[in-house]
């Protein structure tokens, strides 16, 4: 691993910790630009204003405006979250908070925390409601895909979900009936809003981690997630429960490899009894998720990535076969989306048709993903496949 991706873990690393991370002597610029990709820059300021480097020169004053800027954006989008929780409670709109929102409590500086936008759970039959709030509220509906909904206004941006899990993490187990019973497992708050117990939003964290690396990957700040959420609950888990959770959902080898991450990058005690993971196959999912960027999406073609997920283990790598399923692909893997599919497949021809105009829009990422998959090193797909082998996906 290069200078920067190592200087860039060991400072996160002091950030939970509160220390002094030391002095770098890598590039800055590329030290910066890995923290974008990784959206850590906040972080990064944060401590080089805390610990100030005479190498950083000129970088130095702009991760110190970046880190004031930030911590003033993100005070203001959570105050105005709290605002619409008020409205939500005043309508008896019944909301579940989780992922980002709720996490960034934990970290030692919340507003370091940064997110595109803001997620939370509604019921299935307050959607009516909760979209009529959102339009009094001067929101614009941006995307309505049966089971999220979004909406923006200035800072704003909100995803709203009747469903947590819309697909299956892996065919080791049934996700998204699991996930089914969300309210069920909820625990009230105050007044209409609930969240997650520790344990269960732990696991959901986990299948999170888990749904990104099944599409392009994860970065380092969702394994930060992980490691803020276990410093700040150390010894207060029901162990128990979490390991016979993590069974249902086939987690063993892939909590395995996150903690052990947790515990040898950021210093983090796992919750769990841990096994040794080989130190070259350790080192592959590093590399793996500091070259691939908060989503996993940098540096990697959208080819390589449909190859992998349409190859199942065993299999011979076909160009063909990947962009058949592609274009149409199976009732199954998209009936989360066009739900009038549940139960009758044979409506599957008008889905396809439904999917082409609906997609219109992203018909040319389409078409590179096409030239890409009939492109991409057959090398590189097997590769990839040995390291979700690796991780237990």
């Amino acid at each position: 691993m290069h200078k920067e991706s190592q200087y860039l873990l060991k400072t996160l690393k002091s950030f939970i910790h509160n220390e002094n991370p030391g002095t770098f002597s890598g590039d800055w610029k590329k030290l910066i630009q890995l923290s974008q990709v990784h959206s850590v820059t906040s972080i990064l300021g944060y401590m080089v204003m805390n610990y100030p480097q005479e190498t950083a020169g000129v970088y130095g004053e702009a991760l110190r405006k970046h880190c004031l800027e930030s911590i003033g954006l993100y005070s203001q989008k959570a105050e105005c979250m709290k605002a619409l929780i008020e409205q939500m409670n005043q309508k008896g709109i019944e909301h579940l908070l989780f992922k980002g929102f709720v996490l960034r409590e934990y970290y030692p500086v919340p507003e370091l925390r940064t997110f595109g936008d803001i997620d939370f759970l509604i019921q299935q039959d307050d959607r009516k409601r909760c979209d009529a709030l959102m339009m009094e509220l001067g929101f614009q509906r941006e995307t309505d895909w049966e089971p999220v909904y979004s909406y923006r206004k200035g800072v704003e941006h909100y995803e709203i979900h009747t469903d947590v899990m819309e697909v299956d993490v892996s065919d080791r187990a049934d996700y998204q009936k699991y996930f089914s019973h969300t309210w069920e497992r909820a625990k009230l708050k105050e007044g209409q809003t609930y969240v997650f117990s520790p344990e269960d939003h732990l696991i959901y964290v986990l299948t999170h981690i888990a749904k990104h690396i099944n599409g392009s990957g994860a970065g380092i700040r969702m394994y930060l997630d992980v490691a803020v959420f276990l410093k700040y609950f150390e010894g207060k888990l029901n162990v128990e429960y979490l390991q016979q959770e993590l069974e249902k959902l086939a987690f063993k080898d892939f909590s395995n490899m996150v903690f052990t991450l947790v515990e040898k990058v950021f210093e983090v005690k796992s919750p769990l009894s841990l096994w040794n993971i080989p130190e070259d196959i350790f080192q592959d999912f590093l590399e793996f998720t500091m070259k691939g960027g908060t989503f996993g999406k940098v540096g990697r073609d959208a080819g390589l990535i449909s190859l992998k997920q349409t190859t199942q283990e065993g299999e011979e790598v076909s160009r063909g076969k990947t962009l058949r399923k592609r274009l149409f692909p199976s009732a199954g893997s998209i009936e989360s989306r066009y739900t009038y599919l549940r139960g009758k497949h044979w409506l599957l021809p008008i889905a396809w048709v439904h999917r082409f105009f609906k997609t219109r829009d992203t018909w040319g990422e389409h078409s590179r993903e096409a030239k890409s998959i009939m492109k991409t090193d057959k090398e590189k797909v097997e590769r990839l496949q040995r390291i979700y082998k690796e991780i237990g996906l």
